[in-house]
């Protein structure tokens, strides 16, 4: 009985290891996600940033604030933009320190428990296929 036991615990260890790697690898993926979300945002500040900073301060301009779309002046709005764009470049450097860090724990995960993911492991055996065939082309048999 304790034979049957030991590869069920064996296989849901196993299965705890992949369940936590894939946790792993999705949280850094999210990270990933938000940090090219903030990246686009903080494109989109720049580039109204360089359009209106030339412009007459006192020129009405209409900013989006939660859904309402609401009049100001540009000496009203360009502080604000670019307070907006000093917070989203804080967060996407605290977010990119934070995803190296999971991915560093990722990697050290990976190589802690050798898990390689399908396609290394494709490459792996065709390009020992490749070595096979390569010694079997260098052989120099006979053909009769």
């Amino acid at each position: 009985m304790s034979s049957n036991a030991d590869p069920n615990k064996a296989a849901q260890a196993a299965q705890e290891i992949m369940a936590k790697y894939e946790q792993m690898k999705s949280e850094v993926r999210q990270y990933g996600l938000k940090i090219g979300e903030l990246d686009s945002d903080r494109n989109e500040h720049s580039l109204v940033i360089n359009t209106i900073k030339d412009l007459d301060p006192n020129r009405r301009c209409f900013r989006l604030i939660g859904g309402v779309l609401v009049e100001r002046t540009i000496k009203e709005v360009l502080p604000a933009v670019q307070k907006n764009l000093e917070g989203i470049n804080a967060m996407v450097k605290q977010l990119t320190t934070i995803m190296r860090t999971k991915q560093k724990e990722l990697d050290e995960y990976t190589e802690k428990y050798n898990i390689r993911p399908a396609r290394q492991l494709s490459q792996q055996v065709r390009a020992q296929q490749e070595a096979r065939e390569e010694k079997k082309g260098k052989s120099g048999g006979v053909l009769a």
